[in-house]
């Protein structure tokens, strides 16, 4: 079965090369590429849009300005594709990280892959505006690619975990892929903390364990529960190419999208990120 992927596109240099990216990235799989692109014209008045939303169509001019962008970007994305990857324009009058949520009900996403704004030049600003919503809310995986990121690059995965969540329910199938690769492995990077005594943090740490068994990966412990610090010592040590997280909602993630609290490893400028959004019962 091949991968369902969307790919926002706001037609700048960041976005197309997230793009080309993806399509590196995916060279030789089956995939269907959303590129995708919302829109919200400011000159649509806000009575308009409270009562009559779903009558903006194919016909509106504005749309077909965008599909028409979107074919084009496509045409020039074809020449880095191979004969096993699809491109679908997808244009919508939505928000994007609305429109994303709502396109991984209905494709049934296997991942966004999205770049970075880095438009400001502020170290502070990790993510763009837009990517932040998206890691919020997606309900699958979203890969958000740094300018400077190269998909060949990927060699050491880190992956920080408290073992709390349920390994068997999270979308894990974009993460198995990269495991598959024979140059890959996966760090998984434990802070100790007196949480770990639970019953549930030792059923994770036995089920991560053996999910994880027909793969390369190894696992790195430390003392103090100090995640943010681990990360950055690990780092020091081991290159990191990606780094993964799971969506928990006033966790480490919360505070990563917001100040450089890994400055050390320069993931607003080079590393790309990867956010698993949570198990849904």
């Amino acid at each position: 079965m091949g991968y369902r992927i969307a790919i926002p596109t706001d037609f700048s240099k960041n976005a197309d090369k997230a793009a080309r990216f993806a399509l590196e990235l995916f060279s030789g799989q089956a995939c269907r590429f959303y590129l995708t692109h919302t829109y919200t014209p400011a000159f649509f008045r806000a009575e308009y849009l409270l009562h009559s939303p779903g009558q903006i169509g194919l016909g509106d001019l504005y749309q077909e300005r965008v599909m028409k962008k979107l074919k084009k970007h496509k045409k020039s994305l074809l020449e880095h594709a191979d004969q096993k990857h699809e491109i679908i324009p997808h244009a919508a009058f939505n928000s994007l990280a609305e429109e994303l949520e709502d396109m991984g009900r209905k494709e049934a996403l296997d991942l966004i892959i999205m770049g970075t704004q880095g438009a400001t030049g502020a170290r502070e600003v990790l993510f763009g505006t837009h990517a932040v919503q998206v890691l919020h809310k997606a309900s699958c995986p979203v890969l958000v690619v740094p300018e400077g990121a190269e998909a060949g690059a990927l060699e050491n995965l880190l992956f920080p975990t408290d073992f709390k969540p349920d390994y068997e329910k999270l979308s894990l199938k974009f993460l198995k892929y990269l495991l598959e690769k024979p140059e890959v492995v996966l760090h998984v990077l434990h802070a100790y903390t007196p949480a770990d005594a639970e019953p549930e943090r030792e059923k994770g740490r036995a089920q991560l364990q053996e999910l994880l068994g027909g793969y390369s990966w190894e696992l790195t412990e430390t003392a103090g529960g100090d995640i943010v610090g681990a990360i950055n010592r690990f780092a020091r040590e081991t290159p990191i190419q990606l780094l993964l997280l799971v969506r928990n909602t006033h966790t480490f993630l919360e505070n990563l999208l917001v100040t450089p609290v890994i400055d050390q490893i320069g993931l607003h400028a080079r590393i790309p990120f990867l956010v698993i959004p949570p198990a849904r019962d």
